[in-house]
């Protein structure tokens, strides 16, 4: 059996082999992955503002300065990406991210709307899960095609907490002003997962400050380290912000903080949203050409992700992993990775052959071409 260090190797040499286009994953600035090796790793920093034996505690662990200075950093640089007026970088999670803002916002018996699961929208709004876990009740909200149905959307009546938009197949965005109109004394929740690179780069959704809350995780479309991410309206900072600790969290990572600061750093420097938006565009165009299937026909998608239209997509999946193409097990296709690692337009020709010789089982071919694309990538 493959010790530790041989199976990271393993992993390691098996990531620069493949065309990775999986929308839920990415790669992140070398700074950035430097920054969860320091030493804030291995550290501790709790501010609870409270009192012991009569006397007050302002942070629970001593030596704290540095990393009291990193939170408020990294937190001024995610309010000036997304232009809002107050951040939380402390959840470890998008998931919880999403946990803590619904925990902070709903209370028990509360209703709310989200994207169906049949239209791309996330799993964990479906009544299994968060809605039996907090005592929440979800309706899905009407759609038409992979858009929503606004017509059918106004005549929703009834007590609606909140409005949860986002979806885990992100194709379009969404008519804030019209939402906000429809539901104007309800919370505007957005989960961002799959477009808050693009949002903080100003390339996709008009208007997406109209929502009280953006939130997400922070390692798809945003090239950044695994965790979440918080920003919104000053309104509901206090809620939001208030009291996570003890309930949906108490060690938030700081090297992870870091690293998400580093990550802000680099998106403010880059056109990453545009290259994504040009890529996917050009991708598509590619794959049209060869006559491959892809849903939304002819819109695809405005986002940086698209899906395939197969009706075996996890037997697609595993036969494009043979030709060392990574596309996940429902068909989504996404170009986060390959325009981190440097792939432009031009090159989506190739990727989109690639592509087009794995789907047809043409493994020698499609792996030519992908080592060809690989050898040109880079690290950011």
């Amino acid at each position: 059996m493959a010790g530790v260090s041989e199976i990271i190797l393993k992993q390691e040499n098996f990531r620069k082999s493949v065309l990775a286009l999986q929308p839920s994953e990415n790669t992140i600035p070398r700074k950035a992955l430097k920054a969860l090796s320091s030493d804030f790793e291995q550290r501790y920093s709790l501010v609870i503002d409270s009192y012991y034996r009569e006397q007050k505690i302002h942070n629970a662990y001593a030596g704290t300065k540095h990393s009291e200075a990193l939170v408020e950093e990294v937190e001024r640089l995610a309010m000036k990406a997304f232009r809002t007026d107050f951040a939380d970088v402390r959840p470890i999670a998008g998931h919880l991210a999403a946990m803590q803002v619904l925990g902070s916002l709903l209370k028990k018996g509360d209703r709310f709307l989200y994207i169906p699961m049949s239209k791309g929208g996330y799993d964990g709004y479906t009544p299994p899960f968060l809605p039996s876990l907090m005592g929440i009740e979800g309706k899905e909200i009407p759609m038409k095609g992979w858009k929503i149905d606004y017509e059918k959307l106004s005549k929703i009546r009834g007590n609606y907490r909140a409005v949860i938009l986002g979806a885990s197949l992100f194709l379009h965005p969404y008519d804030m002003k019209r939402v906000k109109e429809i539901f104007p004394e309800s919370f505007i929740l957005y989960d961002a997962s799959h477009a808050l690179g693009l949002l903080a780069t100003g390339t996709f959704q008009n208007g997406f400050r109209e929502a009280d809350v953006i939130y997400g995780s922070t390692h798809k479309n945003f090239p950044g380290p695994q965790g979440g991410l918080i920003v919104g309206r000053r309104r509901v900072e206090r809620a939001v912000k208030g009291n996570p600790i003890w309930n949906y969290y108490d060690n938030f990572h700081l090297s992870r903080i870091a690293a998400l600061g580093i990550s802000l750093e680099y998106l403010s420097k880059s056109n990453y949203g545009k290259r994504c938006l040009a890529n996917r565009r050009a991708l598509v165009s590619a794959l049209i050409d060869r006559k491959v299937k892809l849903a939304n026909m002819p819109e695809v998608s405005e986002s940086a992700m698209f899906l395939l239209d197969y009706e075996n997509s996890p037997e697609i999946s595993r036969r494009l992993e043979t030709s060392n193409i990574l596309v996940d097990s429902v068909g989504r296709v996404g170009v986060n990775e390959i325009t981190m690692r440097g792939l432009n337009p031009k090159q989506m020709d190739s990727v989109g052959e690639a592509l087009s010789e794995g789907l047809r089982s043409n493994v020698t071919s499609a792996k030519k071409i992908v080592r060809q694309l690989v050898n040109s990538m880079i690290w950011p």
